[in-house]
């Protein structure tokens, strides 16, 4: 039986056998080269895709290792948002087809403050980090980093599908 150790750098507990830590996305071993660029040495493997990449390819996001890719992707606390919208019940709907796919989602649902143009959609204040032009009331529907590309595929395929 495999003992667990912790992550020197986030804490979380992991396998001793583990090349790198999934919450954030250390290193455990040197042998590791960056996915794009087979001569170099990886700094870290992405908690999205698990890949490793090096110091050009990837870097540290409020303690996560991310490759360039997928950088600028909403996480919080382990979680990533794979959608968003101000309909709950498409933001329920997904998160149903999520769980059916053995998947953890979580819903993230911010109040915006009473002060607003435009409606309950658009919020004066900023809701800070990212403004790409996201709602300052959107429902966020989340899951685990290691689900991200799983749950995003299922995502796209049932929007593809209601297009049609």
């Amino acid at each position: 039986m495999s003992e667990n150790i912790m992550c020197d750098f986030c804490g979380a507990e992991i396998s001793k056998e583990s090349e790198f830590c999934l919450k954030c996305g250390t290193l455990f071993v040197d042998d590791l080269n960056c996915f794009n660029h087979p001569d170099d040495d990886a700094r870290g493997v992405c908690v999205i895709c698990h890949q490793a990449y090096c110091k050009k390819c990837g870097l540290r996001v409020n303690g996560a290792f991310l490759c360039d890719q997928h950088s600028n992707y909403e996480i919080y606390e382990g979680m990533v948002r794979v959608f968003g919208s101000s309909d709950e019940q498409q933001v329920n709907y997904y998160k149903s087809i999520l769980e059916e796919n053995n998947l953890h989602p979580f819903v993230y649902e911010r109040k915006t403050s009473p002060l607003s143009i435009g409606g309950v959609d658009y919020s004066i204040f900023n809701a800070g980090g990212d403004t790409g032009k996201r709602l300052a009331s959107e429902i966020k529907l989340m899951v685990p980093c290691s689900e991200f590309l799983q749950a995003e595929k299922i995502i796209d395929e049932l929007e593809h599908s209601t297009e049609q």
